[in-house]
């Protein structure tokens, strides 16, 4: 009896670290494109590149637990990302320029206390975008605008939830992805939804129940506990493309807000980023994960305008003699959430866990009291 009971409690231990470990995880979804047809992506730590020949090179030399989630892309081809890193028990943050010739810049040097508003999503007129929210606690999302000046102001948002409005009678959910369209707008992936912001505050739902599931679709991530939309991208047209991660689906959501899945990926790949070049193609990041924790390079697939798809480049697959390796590692991007911080905060599975865990002991320790009785 003792030693089922001890084998039992290690099991629950176990999973729960497991799903710790899962619930944390987050890939980089961090993919633009030049004007030349260059694409440029993140596998985490490395900036990639992808010539108009189908080369891959290094862009920006990785640093080991330096994280780069997302990449932005400027009218003169500039790309700007922001670097996250834990030292000493701090979260260091920064943002960062290069040209299309390599040459970097910080245009916010690594600092534990960075000013609020400061992203890489800025507008033409130098106004920075960020998403202010904490998906634990759920009680506000907010989309900021920072002025050049510094002047920081809520451009849309309240509580948490979904309404659709302007400015602070708006309400978003867990926002996933951000996009500059054409139109100037900002676009989300925000929950199971599509949002679009105009530049007075004004938020209209283009899309929403994009978490539905059909018969067709392929297993889910880690069983659905991962975030469904990570990434969106906006056509010439107007058309929106959604990276539905969990569900391994690439949405197209044409202007009339008619939705259609345009990519499904087998396992173990997952679109995770997403870029819309200006004739129509797209260009698709998929990261690979292998259960119980074995993370593989990205691939970018390309699906041309008239419905072609190509795997242009895999890091850590072999290219022209040369073996490239990923630099992205097991539990990537995974935040500084530890066991027991897994039961305190989060998603319902975690405070079900916590229960069938307690309740599993209760019972263990009772029987195994009987059993010394008699």
């Amino acid at each position: 009896m003792k030693l089922r009971l001890v084998l039992f409690i290690f099991a629950i231990l176990a999973q729960g670290l497991f799903l710790s470990e899962v619930a944390s995880a987050h890939p980089a979804n961090g993919i633009v494109l030049d004007r030349a047809g260059n694409v440029y992506f993140s596998d985490l730590e490395t900036i990639w590149k992808i010539d108009t020949t189908g080369k891959l090179s290094v862009f920006r030399a990785g640093v080991s637990g330096r994280h780069v989630h997302e990449l932005a892309i400027d009218e003169h081809d500039n790309i700007y990302g922001a670097d996250i890193s834990c030292v000493s028990q701090k979260w260091i943050g920064d943002i960062w320029k290069m040209s299309p010739d390599g040459k970097f810049e910080y245009l916010l040097e690594p600092t534990d206390r960075p000013p609020r508003a400061m992203s890489i999503w800025r507008d033409r007129e130098g106004n920075n975008y960020v998403i202010d929210q904490n998906n634990h606690t759920k009680t506000q999302t907010l989309l900021l605008r920072c002025a050049p000046d510094g002047t920081v102001t809520t451009l849309a948002g309240g509580a948490y939830g979904h309404a659709d409005g302007n400015g602070s009678a708006a309400k978003f959910s867990s926002v996933g992805g951000v996009a500059f369209g054409p139109d100037g707008s900002l676009y989300l992936a925000d929950g199971a939804s599509v949002r679009k912001v105009g530049m007075d505050g004004t938020v209209v739902t283009l899309a929403k129940g994009l978490d539905v599931r059909t018969s067709e679709d392929k297993p889910t991530l880690f069983g659905g506990s991962y975030g469904s939309l990570a990434d969106v991208a906006v056509d010439a047209a107007g058309n929106v493309y959604v990276a539905d991660a969990g569900n391994r689906r690439l949405f197209k959501i044409n202007r009339e807000g008619k939705s259609e899945v345009l990519l499904r990926t087998d396992p173990p790949y997952f679109p995770n980023g997403v870029v819309a070049e200006r004739g129509g193609d797209i260009y698709v990041l998929e990261v690979g994960f292998t259960l119980p924790g074995s993370w593989s390079g990205p691939r970018v697939r390309k699906i041309t305008a008239d419905g072609k798809r190509e795997i242009l480049a895999t890091v850590g697959a072999e290219r022209d003699g040369a073996n490239l390796k990923a630099t992205i590692a097991r539990g990537a991007g995974a935040s500084a959430e530890s066991f027991l911080s897994f039961f305190v905060v989060g998603q319902r599975i975690k405070y079900g866990i916590l229960i069938l865990s307690a309740s599993v002991l209760g019972a263990g320790a009772i029987m195994w009291r009987r059993r010394r009785k008699q």
